[in-house]
């Protein structure tokens, strides 16, 4: 009963303070670029949406300690905190439903994350600068082959003017020729094409359908030419099948997505264990501005962590280190106060 009591209190908290805070943030974006905004009114709502997805996941880190803030202040002002302590409960009984209710959420977000709706800043953007999502001048390599692109549609799944150079031992083998191509089905289509076999030295004319390029994705590749922001998913395929990418960049900015909530619920234990349990012997007040500050600093000791290993100044595992020093902190905490029974 105490678990689903405590549990309703802090969800009701954080879906509160999750929406407030995202959308505060949309409408300020907006207010700070209504210079560029476009006059149809049907793109300023999509563009106030997309970037109320994009705050929701950048910032749900802070919805969650702020919200176990409010929970922890409304226990110990209301004496709830000292009377579950009274009745023998232990602080991980207590603690255990804020512990589970962030992991769910993180999960949660981190799987809305392997998601297009990891671009949504992307197309917010390109709803403000009224630019067009295509991408031109691709040059990648990729599976062995050698890869340029002269125009990419992403949204469409479309390119034009694709030229592909098969590698063998170091050497080109075979050159691909295709005015356009769509993605379908995980692959690459076109119905003209020219392929050119190199030691052969001929000319094969490809009328029917031709298929290339397996799980060559037109979302990676046109986000790998700016590298804003990856998913989960596509930041996988990336790994597994390119080679001549920025690794740091991308594990950058996957270590700054695991390892920001991670750091934020270490935190959550550390305030957990330190915070006073009535309000009659402390200052709570003191101790809610502390708190709030100490949780500022670590989202924003982790966002300069992540511009300076995205740009390559630091290495992307860099990221880890809040985290493992607060992990050290809990650790000492939790010994100092015979263990977390």
């Amino acid at each position: 009963m105490y678990f689903f009591y405590i549990l309703k209190k802090y969800f009701k908290n954080f879906l509160i303070i999750f929406v407030a805070v995202s959308f505060l943030y949309a409408v300020v974006s907006m207010l700070f670029s209504i210079s560029k905004m476009p006059s149809s009114s049907n793109l300023i709502v999509l563009y106030l949406f997309y970037v109320f997805i994009y705050a929701s996941l950048l910032l749900y880190p802070l919805s969650l300690v702020f919200a176990f803030l409010l929970t922890i202040n409304q226990m110990i002002k209301f004496n709830e905190l000292v009377s579950f302590y009274s009745l023998g409960f232990s602080p991980k009984k207590i603690f255990k439903p804020f512990l589970l209710s962030a992991f769910f959420i993180t999960f949660l977000m981190i799987g809305l994350q392997s998601t297009k709706l990891a671009y949504t800043n992307e197309y917010a953007q390109a709803i403000k600068d009224a630019k067009k999502l295509t991408t031109e001048n691709i040059f990648l390599k990729y599976d062995n082959k050698i890869i340029f692109i002269k125009k990419l549609n992403p949204v469409l799944k479309t390119a034009e003017n694709v030229t592909v150079i098969h590698m063998k031992n170091h050497n080109a083998a075979k050159i691909f020729f295709a005015k356009s191509a769509e993605f379908k089905d995980n692959v690459w289509i076109t119905n003209n094409a020219n392929i050119l076999i190199l030691g052969k030295k001929r000319w094969i004319q490809e009328k029917s359908k031709l298929i290339f390029l397996k799980n060559f994705k037109p979302k990676i590749i046109s986000n790998l030419q700016k590298l804003r922001d990856i998913s989960f998913y596509d930041a996988y395929i990336t790994l597994k099948y390119f080679k001549n990418i920025d690794l740091n960049t991308i594990l950058s900015i996957v270590f700054f997505k695991i390892f920001t909530p991670l750091s934020i619920i270490a935190l959550m234990y550390y305030i957990f264990m330190t915070s006073p349990i009535h309000v009659r012997i402390s200052n709570t007040v003191l101790f809610m501005v502390k708190s709030v500050s100490l949780s500022v600093l670590v989202w924003g000791g982790m966002l300069i962590l992540f511009k300076f290993a995205k740009q390559g100044v630091l290495p992307f595992w860099s990221l880890s280190f809040i985290f493992i020093i607060l992990i050290i902190f809990d650790f000492y905490i939790s010994r100092r106060n015979n263990g977390f029974s």
